[in-house]
């Protein structure tokens, strides 16, 4: 039997065991965490890596894509320069799987408290095993087996951060992966705004898998920017779980563009009576890219709202994918939600697949959901090029004009140098 289960594994699959041995007693976390890890490295053997026939990846066929012989990321490759380097935050760097840089606790406001994963696991930290537990997905298993760092932050209560944090996580070693783990704590009436950048550039392919806790109290608010930058060939997963307490808000948004693959999932819990949740989310694939936003939200309590917008654009070659997924529970009455789809695809071998669904077990809901898929409008494009516009800068202006329903979501200090990044991204499209 055993020597069948081998067999039947993938190539990286058979590594990823090879590896966990070698490398289990290096990795951080006191005497409880390591039968933990043995037991998320277990559930992967068992269950393989995600592929087309499980129907939340029917359009992302992973075990396909990913190559073997990956070893753990040292955090010694380059660090790009990053799309907010002069933005005014407190820093955190992660390079490689390794928190480089946090702020010192004098460089803190008071209620704002920041701790590496690394220190945290050296610690019985009993708060902290609630977020250390195998689960059902392969890549979440696969992120406890070897995560070797993350952010613990917690802001306190009633505690109004004024800048932002920044977190970035950097893997540019080819050949190698990096895992990640952080928690994302608000108080009660906590506020804050948390931005995130995925980059890295590498001449072999590596995989960045990231998992990332949230937990909004009654009445904290949370303003999240994630931005996915990493050059092909890289892969990036990305798993957020969200749990938003009574009058609690959640407001996201995730952009994506150039990776060969980028996974963003994320499942939220509306746990509480007036809990909120809005999300946006815009990417841009082109010859070789693969973009896929896959969201579930359940509403658990009553006066419950979600909302979901996402943009996209596939060029030749790339490929969208957005599926979104809301469960009303029966006892989440008065339950308000809606998802809006919309992509451009620009030529006849890209392909864009969306997906949304609702599962209602209430009877006073108002829910809704829409999908189109277009192509530029010829009438708007010829109107540019008879004013002396260039035909790639038409284009280009109708694309971001597309997007824009998404980018003018965000505050000033943040929109144009998302904008100019975008811009500098149309290339690969058009």
């Amino acid at each position: 039997m055993a020597a069948v289960e081998t067999t039947a594994r993938t190539t990286p699959e058979s590594d990823f065991a090879t590896l966990f041995a070698k490398a289990r007693a290096s990795l951080p976390g006191t005497s409880w965490l390591q039968p933990v890890r043995a037991e998320a490295l277990a559930r992967v053997m068992r269950d393989g890596l995600p592929h087309r026939r499980i129907e939340a990846w029917k359009y992302t066929d992973f075990a396909n894509k990913l190559e073997g012989g990956l070893d753990l990321a040292q955090g010694k490759g380059i660090t790009p320069a990053a799309i907010f380097d002069g933005l005014k935050a407190h820093r955190i760097d992660i390079n490689g799987g390794r928190l480089v840089a946090t702020p010192t606790p004098d460089d803190l406001p008071d209620g704002l408290e920041i701790i590496r994963l690394a220190d945290a696991l050296a610690m019985p930290a009993l708060w902290l095993r609630q977020w250390l537990q195998p689960t059902d997905g392969a890549l979440e298993n696969l992120n406890l087996a070897f995560a070797s760092d993350g952010a613990l932050i917690r802001v306190g209560r009633n505690v109004r951060v004024g800048a932002p944090v920044l977190l970035r996580s950097t893997l540019s070693e080819g050949g190698t992966m990096a895992h990640t783990r952080s928690v994302i704590a608000l108080e009660e009436g906590a506020d804050l705004t948390l931005v995130e950048i995925d980059d890295g550039a590498a001449e072999k392919q590596s995989l960045a898998n990231a998992l990332t806790a949230i937990a909004l109290e009654p009445g904290a608010r949370l303003r999240h920017l994630r931005i996915t930058t990493s050059a092909s060939p890289s892969v990036v997963v990305r798993t957020d779980s969200i749990e938003v307490a009574r009058d609690a808000t959640y407001r996201g948004m995730i952009l994506s563009a150039s990776p060969a693959l980028a996974r963003q999932q994320m499942s939220a819990r509306l746990a509480g009576a007036g809990a909120s949740f809005h999300l946006a989310c815009a990417y841009v694939a082109g010859e070789g890219q693969h973009t896929d936003f896959t969201v579930e939200v359940i509403h658990e309590a009553p006066n419950t709202t979600s909302r979901m917008l996402t943009k996209g654009v596939a060029g030749g070659g790339g490929h969208g994918v957005v599926q979104g997924r809301v469960i009303v529970k029966a006892e989440a009455q008065k339950t308000d939600s809606h998802q809006s789809l919309r992509a451009l695809l620009l030529a006849p071998h890209g392909e864009i697949d969306q997906k949304p669904e609702l599962e209602i077990y209430a009877d006073d809901v108002k829910c809704g959901h829409g999908a189109a898929i277009g192509a530029l409008d010829p009438n708007q494009l010829f109107y540019l090029r008879t004013r002396g516009i260039p035909e790639t800068q038409a284009r280009n202006m109708l694309i971001t004009a597309f997007l824009r329903e998404v980018t003018d979501r965000l505050p000033d200090p943040y929109r144009g140098p998302v904008e100019a990044w975008l811009a500098d991204r149309m290339g690969a499209v058009t």
